[in-house]
């Protein structure tokens, strides 16, 4: 598993040739591929990616070649990849396959090589941030609006690519229908020994400087949610009802202040975007656990709050508390000693406002329509966890 700068890098499925497989993975396993077919698994709106099953035919036999294997590049929709662009969503994770697949802490799929190209603008960060962070919240608006429309219509985009394992014996549960409560004591268990694997651990959150604290530019929340609210109102209005609404704008008003908690000691690295479907259960017990483009620093209350509300409907309220003294007893016994559980409450009851507060701003850049339905994706996460709150 590496980087090989000499080697193409692809980013349409037609160049994923036997001849291209055989160069990439011929190093470490020194067998040709004679043959690929391939199947698109991801992509379209809301998808910031395209990822694609490519079946292999090897000029040889032998068990530890693989027979599929799983390759993830960005979308070709400019939407799409202005959000994925902008936010660093592809460097963050191949950064984190490069540096932590040994150290993650929790499963994930064997990673059989990366690729990305070399940052053309490092110093745009700096410039961003500082945009960010001075300018008002109207100007924050505009700014992360042309920015992100920017970032998907460069002429020169970098190219990436993810060449992963694929665990074709996992069921993966629908984020939508919702998980079951043996599902959920699973995920939280793994989850536990992730945040006690990097708790505290300056090596874990300084692989990139794209790993942010939760509590940076609190203006771009406040910007997001105030381009947002009118078009939320008017769709989720009458189910969120007016005293949940006032909730929210009380939030809005109070985002800096709720934020910096959770960006505090003691903190360690977090998943980001811990939810149902990406997490695969297989048959043995286990599970394994994808998607890393929104690794961050912080809290550990804000992983768990984003599992329990975005995977169980509002009406596992009363087993709430069992699971969350499940997850916190697993990292207390991985050697966690100073987040007592009266902590985890607390930021948990903050990360279920600011999540919901989050998705009346994130409703313009989230909006996966769902087959047989006249919902989106984002019309389910809203109901569940609105509900939370």
């Amino acid at each position: 598993m590496g980087k090989r700068s000499t080697l193409f890098i692809p980013q349409d499925g037609d160049d994923f040739s036997a001849e291209w497989f055989t160069e990439c993975l011929q190093p470490e396993y020194g067998a040709a591929v004679l043959e690929v077919n391939r199947e698109v698994i991801g992509t379209g709106i809301g998808f910031v990616g395209e990822v694609y099953r490519c079946f292999l035919t090897w000029d040889a036999i032998r068990e530890d070649l693989p027979a599929s294997v799983i390759v993830k590049v960005p979308s070709k929709i400019p939407a799409n990849r202005g959000l994925g662009e902008g936010l660093q969503l592809y460097e963050r994770e191949i950064i984190a396959y490069r540096e932590l697949s040994n150290g993650m802490g929790i499963p994930i799929p064997k990673v059989y090589y990366t690729a990305m190209d070399d940052d053309p603008t490092p110093w745009l960060d700096a410039v961003i941030e500082f945009l960010f962070t001075h300018l008002p919240p109207k100007g924050v608006n505009w700014l992360a609006v042309k920015f992100l429309e920017l970032a998907g219509k460069s002429p020169a985009l970098r190219r990436y690519l993810l060449v992963l394992e694929d665990i074709h014996d996992a069921r993966p549960p629908s984020q939508v229908a919702g998980g079951s409560l043996d599902d959920a004591s699973l995920a939280l268990t793994a989850l536990a020994k992730f945040h006690a694997t990097h708790w505290l651990q300056d090596a874990s959150v300084n692989i990139s400087p794209r790993v942010w604290p939760l509590d940076r530019l609190p203006k771009v929340w406040r910007a997001s949610y105030l381009r947002n609210r009118n078009e939320f109102v008017e769709r989720f209005g009458n189910l969120i009802g007016d005293e949940k609404l006032k909730i929210l704008d009380q939030a809005q008003e109070e985002i800096p202040a709720l934020l910096k908690p959770l960006g505090e000691p003691p903190w360690t690295l977090l998943h980001g975007d811990y939810r149902l479907d990406n997490i695969m259960f297989r048959p043995d017990g286990s599970i394994v656990v994808i998607d890393f483009q929104i690794l961050s620093k912080g809290r550990p209350g804000w992983d768990v709050a984003y599992f329990i509300t975005t995977a169980l409907t509002p009406e596992h309220k009363s087993e709430e508390e069992a699971l969350l003294r499940h997850y916190h007893n697993v990292l207390c016994s991985a050697g966690v000693e100073d987040y007592p559980f009266s902590l985890l409450l607390e930021d948990v009851r903050l990360t279920k406002l600011l999540l919901a507060h989050r998705l009346v701003g994130g409703r313009d850049a989230f909006d996966t329509e769902l087959q047989d339905t006249d919902e989106t994706f984002v019309d389910v996460l809203v109901k569940r966890v609105v509900g939370w709150i």
